[in-house]
């Protein structure tokens, strides 16, 4: 059946915050079924907005007409929210699921994120007008108001007084729904996903666990205790209470009841230790339990159980990794392995050198090396080199502002400090966005948040673990660590080929690193050209400054004055790009007749070419897009 849906489209006689009101007298609607659209971004009306379904059936009537008819389900109406008697149009429908992601992945994404955001409670739906009419009229009155009126109201002997009007929709025929994240009217929240004749509600929470703290694992668990610190925190009997903080707290909220009651909130996992809302483990382990069963079970239904379990099988494996312990899982995912065989495998990790994760302290530019021993090291990209995505804004590589902790995110067996990884993907997940079509390997869509980027290379293999850090003699960003014990031959294959990208994400102010792929279908040392600029700045950036090397060596029959060409390069350059720092080209003029002079760059240019050809990196980057055409212009 795939998963249906059924909501509130528009209450009727009831005006909307921006000052309209549809009369219930004069709203029809045109043919069914209807288009339901989604709006990913707030914009003028619903402009841009996709079709993601459609509406088959629209009732119009009360609050306690539709939860009798089964028009909507009473856990979604709050009564202090809604009285009995509002009027609304009332739509029934489905979402296009069954869509193949495979031939039509945009349709399928867009379902995918508007049933996350509607599970969430952060958009609800709003109508499309087909034929309407429209007059002016005095808030909360049916009656039109004559130019005459109008001419009174502002021209008047009352004029000036604050008089509230509205534009009353006396003729108003809906021609769709689009869900977006501010509907015109506030009380367009009612809405229920229903998939194979069970209806999923917002019952459970599952975002924010993988980013709120864990606490000790040995931390004593008091409920009660840890409840009052929660309200307290939350301003719970106080002037200004916060609700939603204090919901955070819980895993579940029962949608019959008052949400701002306590007794709405039960699965409490979180205590506030030093004035931090932190997950308790032991907390966890006792609502896994009673999941299972223990102390009487719970009476929750048994679809909010499926998704709390979920949920909890998360936060396991978040502990399991904290504490580097892989035998932390929830009871519901414990494999056949016996404890022994667990243990066993655990303690056999093999432990790693500090010192494989430190500075590797290179003396020059190194693309990505893996020694026989297992190490990885390298630098992943340059500061000093443009991104050949963009010639119109010099775009570097982002230096972190936290020394790389978003990078830093994991904690393998074995390794002694947390890391983060290089992934691959072999060209089985190419990229599919309009931002990058066209491209044949692995990277994650500049659309993309950092942690839909992290999400992309959860899908991918990892093939090491490594540290990075900058290396200010060099001006570059290095990693160093270890290939990953479990990688495949093909994925130790593309590591060892060298050619990684960076993937820079906006995580605050700040743009940071999340993820290095390592490269294996594009050409060599050719970055994927992907950046886009906001007000001189890159808050997403991919394959950044990629190091390139030589498939053969250099002819040294007749060597490169290297010298005299990074002079030649930085003056182009300093007189192309609009940069805030003059890079001051020295003046090698001299009265020997056999020194070339600035005008003589026949050979020069020659050297560059052989350069280029040789694909030799020069200084600490890539040659810039362009340079060599313009170069060739002066000779």
């Amino acid at each position: 059946m795939g998963t249906r849906w059924r909501g509130m489209l528009a209450p009727l006689d009831t005006s909307t915050g921006d000052g309209r009101r549809f009369l219930s007298s004069g709203v029809t609607n045109r043919p069914l079924p209807l288009p339901l659209k989604w709006q990913r971004a707030d914009e003028s009306g619903h402009d841009n907005s996709v079709i993601i379904g459609s509406c088959e059936t629209i009732h119009y009537g009360t609050v306690a007409e539709a939860v009798e008819a089964g028009w909507i389900d009473a856990k979604c109406i709050k009564p202090s929210k809604f009285a009995s008697d509002l009027r609304a149009a009332w739509g029934e429908g489905r979402l296009f699921t069954e869509a193949d992601p495979q031939k039509m992945p945009r349709l399928a994404e867009d379902i995918a994120e508007a049933t996350l955001l509607l599970q969430n409670g952060v958009v609800g739906p709003s109508v499309d007008a087909g034929a309407a009419e429209m007059v002016i009229a005095k808030k909360g009155c049916d009656e039109a108001l004559s130019d005459a009126d109008l001419d009174e109201l502002f021209w008047g002997d009352d004029a000036g007084e604050d008089v509230e009007l509205e534009m009353l929709f006396v003729e108003y025929q809906i021609a769709a729904a689009t869900l977006v994240g501010i509907p015109a009217f506030q009380e367009c929240r009612p809405f229920e996903l229903i998939h194979d004749d069970a209806v999923i509600t917002a019952a459970v929470r599952k975002t924010g666990w993988d980013v709120m703290p864990i606490a000790e694992r040995e931390l004593e668990w008091d409920g009660p205790a840890a409840e009052k610190r929660v309200a307290d925190n939350a301003g719970i009997g106080g002037e200004s209470e916060e609700w939603d903080r204090y919901a955070q707290a819980f895993l579940y909220v029962d949608d019959a009841a008052d949400a701002e009651t306590q007794g709405a909130y039960g699965f409490q996992i979180v205590d506030i230790i030093d004035g931090t809302q932190r997950i308790v483990p032991r907390a966890v382990f006792a609502v896994a339990g009673a999941l299972q069963g223990a102390r009487g079970g719970t009476t929750i239904p048994e679809a909010d159980q499926d998704q709390m379990k979920t949920v909890v099988s998360g936060i396991y494996a978040r502990m399991a990794e904290l504490f580097t312990d892989p035998t932390i899982q929830a009871p519901w995912d414990v494999e056949e392995a016996s404890i022994i065989e667990v243990v066993t495998a655990a303690a056999s990790t093999p432990t790693y050198d500090p010192a494989w994760f430190a500075d590797p302290q290179l003396s020059m530019l190194t693309r990505l090396t893996v020694t026989d021993d297992g190490r990885v090291y390298g630098h992943i990209a340059t500061h000093d080199v443009c991104h050949v995505g963009d010639h119109s804004v010099c775009v570097t590589a982002p230096v972190s502002a936290t020394g790389y902790n978003s990078f830093h995110r994991y904690t393998p067996p074995g390794v002694p400090v947390p890391v983060g990884r290089i992934t691959v993907g072999h060209g089985q997940f190419a990229c599919t966005c309009n931002s990058c079509r066209g491209s044949n390997d692995d990277h994650a869509c500049v659309k993309l948040s950092a942690g839909g980027a992290i999400s992309h290379h959860d899908r991918l293999s990892t093939a090491a673990w490594v540290c990075a850090g900058e290396d200010s003699r060099l001006n570059a960003i290095w990693v160093s660590g270890v290939v990953n014990p479990s990688a495949s031959v093909s994925d130790l294959a593309a590591l060892h080929d060298g050619r990684v990208s960076g993937d820079w994400r906006p995580m605050g102010r700040d743009t940071e690193l999340v993820e290095v792929l390592s490269l294996s279908r594009e050409r060599p040392g050719f970055p994927l050209p992907r950046v886009r600029t906001l007000t001189g700045q890159a808050p997403v950036l991919t394959a950044a400054g990629v190091l390139r090397h030589a498939p053969g060596t250099v002819d040294t029959a007749s060597p490169i004055d290297l010298d005299r060409l990074a002079e030649l390069v930085v003056g182009k350059l300093a007189t192309q790009m609009s940069a805030t720092t003059v890079v001051p080209v020295p003046d090698t003029t001299t009265d020997d007749p056999a020194d070339p002079g600035p005008d003589d760059d026949t050979d020069l240019v020659d050297d560059l070419i052989r350069v280029i050809d040789d694909e030799v990196t020069i200084g600490s980057g890539l040659v810039a897009a362009g340079l060599l055409d313009d170069v060739m212009g002066d000779r």
